[in-house]
């Protein structure tokens, strides 16, 4: 499991005073980038050739409230469902151990010319120990 954490800033609260979803997304998305990151690559070059991470489909469910200062902890597991397509598992805690959401995004991979690739091997081999099964 791969894990981050956050402290909430003003920009994150909504008219509500709560975590708006919009920051949520952004959260899960910085979690993803500095995964990337961590093992010398982007969104823009997930193999070192150049191609790209897309996101094809994202479902959240959002358990409970987060505030201003708050600290949350997003954790991301991956998961192979094809030989191109990876779904990448997160769940958001709050630092005294609340559930506040889960999220599942499934991605795929182009090359250059925008076609459908097959997950990087290093994701595959990275899914293998970091995912559930």
């Amino acid at each position: 499991m791969y894990q981050q954490n956050y402290q909430l800033s003003i920009r994150d609260i909504n008219y509500a005073n709560h975590m708006d979803h919009l920051a949520l997304l952004n959260y899960l998305h910085e979690t993803r980038v500095r995964f990337l990151r961590e093992h010398g690559y982007s969104e823009l070059d997930v193999d070192g050739k150049g191609s790209g991470l897309v996101v094809a489909d994202l479902q959240c469910s959002y358990r409970r409230e987060c505030f201003y200062g708050d600290t949350i902890s997003v954790s991301m597991q991956l998961k192979v469902i094809s030989p191109t397509r990876l779904i990448l598992l997160y769940t958001i805690h709050k630092d005294d151990g609340v559930l506040v959401a889960s999220a599942e995004i499934r991605v795929a991979f182009i090359n250059s010319v925008r076609k459908v690739i097959a997950i990087p091997e290093y994701l595959v081999s990275i899914a293998s120990r970091l995912s559930i099964s």
